[in-house]
């Protein structure tokens, strides 16, 4: 079987696996690989979840230790593109929270991702995550409630993301009880 297409403009035709017939690593995941290797966060903070079998796809496990939602548990998948570093990794949070920049889906607001550039890494995703945690933005939104709250009475924010976090409703919105030791 020829490895090249026939006909005007032949290329080679990519199989997957090298010249020893053995599987090629891809370049996204090459830089994944590095990204992971140069991590720093303490463990406290976030933890990475992987699985070997699946490396582009993971997730960290967000335990906030200031602001609003000290001691929840949020965690966010990480769905890498092949084109990656290329294209921005899909981030989402699984846990319902009441946050001005995630919404009740799981949609994260985070500036990062948008536009996102070849030079950024996960661990900038993550640090910007953990940023969200300690300082939300009411001005850039994609819940309206939390946000709204946010400008008017920030003791009021505080009230509501206890009551979300102990499985409560807050403004008509039913959330679950988060697995942190909320206080």
């Amino acid at each position: 079987m020829s490895m090249y297409k026939k006909g005007r403009g032949a290329r080679k035709v990519d199989t997957g696996k090298d010249e020893d017939g053995d599987k090629k690593v891809s370049s996204a995941l090459l830089r994944l690989t590095k990204d992971f290797t140069d991590l720093d966060v303490p463990a406290k903070l976030a933890k990475l979840v992987r699985d070997e079998k699946d490396p582009m796809n993971f997730s960290f496990v967000i335990t906030p230790d200031t602001g609003y939602w000290k001691g929840g548990v949020y965690e966010f998948t990480f769905n890498v593109p092949n084109d990656y570093p290329f294209k921005e990794p899909k981030v989402k949070c699984i846990d319902k929270i009441y946050h001005s920049n995630i919404n009740y889906e799981g949609a994260v607001c985070v500036n990062i991702l948008r536009p996102w550039k070849s030079i950024y890494t996960i661990q900038m995703v993550l640090l910007a995550l953990l940023f969200l945690f300690a300082d939300p933005n009411p001005m850039d939104v994609l819940e309206k409630e939390p946000a709204e709250v946010m400008r008017k009475d920030v003791q009021q924010v505080a009230r509501n993301v206890i009551a979300a976090m102990k499985g409560q409703s807050v403004g008509g919105v039913s959330f679950p009880k988060n697995r942190g030791n909320i206080k």
